[in-house]
């Protein structure tokens, strides 16, 4: 199994003028056809197996991990103030094995008085051909530096008669704020499809690949706390075939009404020796929370005096509501109006309330899943 993959930065010798930056190398991304593509310095995606999430400009910026089996420990490079070593821990009581033996855990960032001065939170999926790793900071007033990693012991497609299949698996991610500190730790179920032979090839793109993330669950780091989170869609998109790699599918949530909640990207590989297993991570940005409340409003009577109205937020107003949900508080799921004893009820109706953040949080991801083997 595999257990390290480290990003090394390439730096190209300094050579004739052809044109080139010489610090940014050029990485075969298509061993078949010898394609190459120019990495920006800094950038770890110098191996097709070993896939980074990796943007400076957002805040992306892990470039290394490596999984200490001995010690269940990873370790974690370019976060700072994740500790001088970069090693996580884990998290105890949070690891979970599904029905195929994927191991799903949770990690936590060392600290000291003077070292590991930011915590930070790492999700961790491991199974027999695929290592997937998110981090992120907790203490940051934005959004933070995070990153992931999807690696693989080898690859194949699948080799069946069959061109459809279907793997399910495991999903962890972490969630931060642009406005706010905190972090929450994501769990849910994924389902991906893939079709090997159509679409028919364009370029260097062939096949379909589609799925969602269900179940999705969000705690607090102390496993504690949160509440459910809608299923992210993951929209078709095209795979290499000569390495299993597929780039940027869009990925997104949806409200109660149907729009968009949160909308980011998927990429991610195909792993095993007949394609066992399809893995990778995804990044998305949204509103961080949506709460509704049901609120009472009764008209009542007293004797023969004019109807009077009143509703449940009259005890505690929208003010008030909206200041709970930017802290990350759970609202009420009523709020009754207050209503004297003695009086006529004339009508007593209740409708939802919707309270949104007004800020977002961004999701970082990972996600394996096992082929259904009919």
């Amino acid at each position: 199994m595999l257990r390290s993959f480290t990003a090394l930065a390439v730096i190209a010798v300094l050579s004739g003028c052809d044109g080139k930056n010489p610090f940014m190398p050029d990485v075969v991304v298509n061993p078949n056809t010898g394609a190459t593509e120019t990495l920006e310095p800094g950038n770890p995606n110098t191996e097709v197996s070993n896939k980074f999430l990796f943007d400076r400009s957002r805040g992306l910026t892990m470039n290394s991990v490596n999984y200490d089996a001995v010690n269940d420990e990873l370790v974690i490079n370019n976060l700072p103030f994740d500790g001088t070593d970069g090693r996580y821990d884990s998290v105890a009581g949070s690891e979970t094995t599904d029905a195929n033996g994927v191991r799903r855990e949770f990690y936590e960032s060392r600290q000291t008085t003077t070292t590991g001065l930011i915590k930070h939170y790492a999700v961790f999926i491991d199974s027999a051909f695929l290592e997937a790793t998110a981090a992120a900071g907790r203490d940051w007033g934005n959004f933070g530096n995070a990153g992931a990693n999807i690696n693989r012991s080898s690859f194949n497609l699948p080799l069946t008669a069959e061109t459809e299949y279907r793997y399910v698996g495991v999903y962890a991610g972490t969630r931060t704020y642009d406005r706010r500190s905190g972090i929450e730790l994501v769990t849910g179920d994924v389902t991906l499809l893939l079709d090997t032979a159509d679409f028919d090839p364009n370029g260097n793109l062939q096949g379909d690949i589609a799925g969602w993330v269900d179940n999705r669950v969000r705690v607090a780091p102390g496993l504690t706390g949160g509440g459910p989170l809608p299923r992210v869609s993951l929209f078709e998109v095209s795979f290499d075939p000569a390495t299993g790699v597929w780039d940027e599918g869009v990925a997104r949530t949806f409200d109660s009404d149907g729009q968009t909640r949160d909308n980011g990207t998927y990429s991610g590989l195909i792993a095993g020796n007949n394609g066992e297993e399809m893995g990778g991570y995804l990044v998305m940005e949204g509103v961080a929370d949506i709460q509704t409340v049901s609120v009472q409003t009764v008209t009542y009577q007293v004797g023969t005096d004019a109807p009077i109205t009143v509703d449940g937020l009259q005890t505690t107003s929208i003010e008030a509501l909206q200041a709970l949900v930017n802290s990350g508080a759970t609202l009420p799921a009523t709020l009754n109006a207050s209503v004297p004893g003695g009086v006529t009820i004339i009508s007593n109706e209740f409708n939802n309330r919707e309270f949104r953040t007004e800020y977002n949080a961004r999701e970082v991801g990972v996600y394996v899943g096992t082929q259904v083997v009919p």
